[in-house]
């Protein structure tokens, strides 16, 4: 017999019976009586773990379910404590709109693989919610061969791509393959990511920088338009106007400079609302980078509207293709396996067949071909002629 339950109070009513249920197990285990060998199993450690996650006891001694996330989950708030509207009690309970669950790289959301965690991702086609892992493929882009996948990284879900970039380089370096230039797409790529890969890795990473998200409400007043004075710490409008030294500040954990122009000179600006974008007489406020990366930031914005650019981009025209070949064609996204190392074992031989597979269809120059070659697809003919 199946049935649906609704929200609202009978939802409440039914996780908080489970959660006493749980506990009644958890007291059981732990008791002194109990064979201590019961505390040690995984499957009580992963229970115990998930009734800390989604339950809490108040004042009074009441099971309570914790609030869902407020947030969304990232790296620069991991290491720094939730806001709290309320005074915290004297005995250490956690206030009742702070208690919610943990960021996604903690909770567990499946008691069949504890390693598992929820992430959701926005693409050209909606959103896209998923449990499990993510699988970071590199694969050659020669010309004169076929292309072949040569470094595998498996992470948790919700790591985002430049997050794993690190892991990635690391592979590449301790397999000896050191890519001349290492294309990747928007999702792996920043002006600190491009200076560190070149620092640490002799890397060089070549994709496109985010762009300015002001340029386009700003008209001649984006960021590029301001003239740096590194040596006097100072920045001047293309009106003129130069501010006063900037001050260092933090922007998502990472170092920043912080300019402000002086509000008086901005309210007498007959461009001020083009270049502030508010109408109550503020200066305009500009964040820099130091300047090894604002320099990077500068150049790859400029150089990625060009039409030479294009062209040189456009040979990652397959990367799309490989991603589609290994999840449709060899189920990448359907986990057989739990825990992290063994979903990493099932990527690496999902792109080890990929690459049997297309190395049977190469052909070496000079070998008559027993079959018409495989025409370049319809995506690939599109990408290298978007340039164009």
């Amino acid at each position: 017999m199946t049935g649906f339950l609704g929200g609202g109070d009978a939802l409440i009513a039914y996780v908080l019976r489970v959660g006493e249920d749980g506990m009644h197990i958890l007291r059981a285990v732990h008791d002194a009586d109990a064979p201590p060998g019961l505390r040690v199993l995984p499957a009580v450690e992963v229970l115990r773990q998930v009734w800390v996650q989604q339950y809490w006891i108040d004042e009074d001694g009441r099971l309570r379910w914790r609030g869902p996330k407020s947030s969304r989950d990232r790296a620069s708030r991991r290491t720094t404590e939730r806001r709290n509207t309320r005074k915290a009690s004297a005995d250490g309970r956690p206030d009742p709109a702070s208690a919610r669950v943990p960021w996604s790289g903690m909770e567990i959301v499946t008691a069949h693989d504890s390693e598992a965690r929820y992430s959701q991702k926005v693409t050209a086609a909606g959103q896209r919610d998923w449990i499990g892992y993510r699988d970071h493929q590199t694969e050659t882009c020669d010309e004169t061969g076929p292309n072949v996948i040569v470094q595998v990284t498996t992470r948790p879900a919700p790591e985002q791509d430049i997050d794993a970039l690190d892991r990635i380089h690391q592979g590449l370096s301790a397999q000896g393959f050191q890519p001349a230039e290492h294309v990747v797409d928007s999702g792996y790529i920043s002006p600190d990511s491009i200076h560190h890969a070149a620092q640490q890795w002799d890397i060089p990473l070549f994709g496109p920088v985010r762009d300015d998200p002001q340029a386009g409400k700003r008209p001649g007043f984006a960021k590029k338009d301001f003239h740096i004075d590194w040596q006097a710490r100072t920045l001047t409008c293309p009106n003129g106007v130069t501010s006063p030294p900037w001050k260092p500040t933090l922007g998502d954990g990472h170092p920043r400079l912080s300019v402000l122009f002086p509000r008086k000179a901005c309210r007498e600006c007959a461009d001020r609302l083009k270049c502030t974008g508010n109408a109550e007489g503020k200066g305009r406020h500009v964040f820099l980078m130091p300047q090894p990366l604002q320099e990077i930031q500068t150049m790859a914005r400029a150089d990625q509207t060009t039409v030479a650019w294009r062209r040189r981009y456009a040979i990652r025209a397959g990367c799309e293709a490989t991603v589609s070949e290994t999840v449709h064609a060899h189920g990448l996204r359907n986990c057989r396996y739990r825990g992290m190392a063994r979903t990493h074992v099932q990527h690496v031989l999902t792109a080890a067949g990929t690459n049997i597979i297309r190395l049977n269809e190469y052909l070496s120059p000079g070998l008559t071909p027993p079959r018409s070659p495989r025409p370049r697809s319809r995506f690939q003919t599109l990408c290298r002629s978007l340039p164009t």
